[in-house]
C-alpha cells in the first residue's frame, strides 16, 4: 500500500479540523477528497502529503511513518511527491525561472545550469506558459501562476501528485491543457490524490472518491 492513513486527527488552536480519519491509497490510483467548504478536505490532503503534522494518528508512505523518516528517506519522499496548491504558492521574491530552478537544484544537484534551463523551458512549453521567465509571480494572472505551479510540480518527474483545487483560476483552454497532463500522468501508472468540489473535474478523472463531512469520512 502506498499510503496508509491511520486514525489521523488535526487540531488548530481552537478547532479540531480532522477527527480521526483512516484510509488507504494504492500506488497508481486516483483518489479524490470532496465535500463542503471548511469540511477538512484540504487539511487532510496536506496531512497525507506530510505538509501538516497530525495531532494524533500517523500517515505511512510505503510502510514508513512520514513524520519519523530519516533525512535521506524524507528527501526521496519529497522528490517523488509534488504538491499543487490552490493559491499556487510561488515564491513572490523570485522570478519564474528561479521558482522552477529551485526543485531542480534541490533534487538534481549534479545537473548543469544549461540542462536545468532546458528542462525549465521544456516544462513551460508543456503547460503552455509562454511569457518571459524573468517575470515575478505578481506580474502574472492567477491562471498563469497556476500553470507555473504545475510546471514546478512536474519538473522532477514525480510519482505522486497532490492537487488542491488544481484547475481553479484556469480558463477552459488552460484547464484542458492541465487535464490532458493529468490523464497522461495517470495512464503512466502514477498516483494522483486531489481535492475538488468540481463535478466535471471528478467525472474527468475517475477514481475512488472520499466525501468529508465536518472532519470525518462520510458513510
Amino acid at each position: 500500500m502506498l499510503f496508509e492513513v491511520e486514525n489521523v486527527e488535526f487540531q488548530s488552536r481552537t478547532t479540531k479540523i480532522v477527527k480521526g480519519i483512516s484510509l488507504q491509497i494504492e500506488q497508481g490510483s486516483v483518489t479524490g477528497l470532496t465535500g463542503k467548504s471548511g469540511c477538512g478536505k484540504s487539511t487532510l490532503l496536506k496531512l497525507i502529503a506530510g505538509i501538516y503534522v497530525p495531532s494524533s494518528g500517523r500517515v505511512l508512505y510505503n510502510g514508513n511513518d512520514i513524520q519519523t523518516m530519516g533525512d535521506a528517506m524524507n528527501l526521496e519522499f519529497r522528490r517523488k511527491c509534488s504538491f499543487v496548491f490552490q493559491d499556487s504558492a510561488l515564491w513572490a521574491n523570485q522570478d519564474i525561472q528561479q521558482n522552477l530552478n529551485l526543485p531542480l537544484q534541490t533534487h538534481n544537484p549534479k545537473m548543469k545550469a544549461k540542462e536545468r534551463l532546458e528542462r525549465i523551458r521544456e516544462m513551460c512549453e508543456i503547460v503552455k506558459y509562454d511569457r518571459p521567465l524573468n517575470l515575478r509571480p505578481a506580474d502574472l494572472s492567477m491562471g498563469e501562476q497556476k500553470k507555473v505551479a504545475f510546471a514546478r510540480a512536474l519538473i522532477n518527474n514525480p510519482e505522486v501528485l497532490f492537487l488542491d483545487e488544481c484547475t481553479e483560476s484556469l480558463d477552459r483552454k488552460g484547464g484542458a491543457v492541465i487535464m490532458d497532463l493529468l490523464q497522461k500522468f495517470r495512464n503512466d501508472g502514477k498516483t494522483i490524490i486531489y481535492v475538488s468540489h468540481s463535478s466535471s473535474f471528478i467525472a474527468a478523472l475517475p477514481g475512488k472518491i472520499h466525501v468529508i463531512e465536518e472532519g470525518l469520512l462520510s458513510e
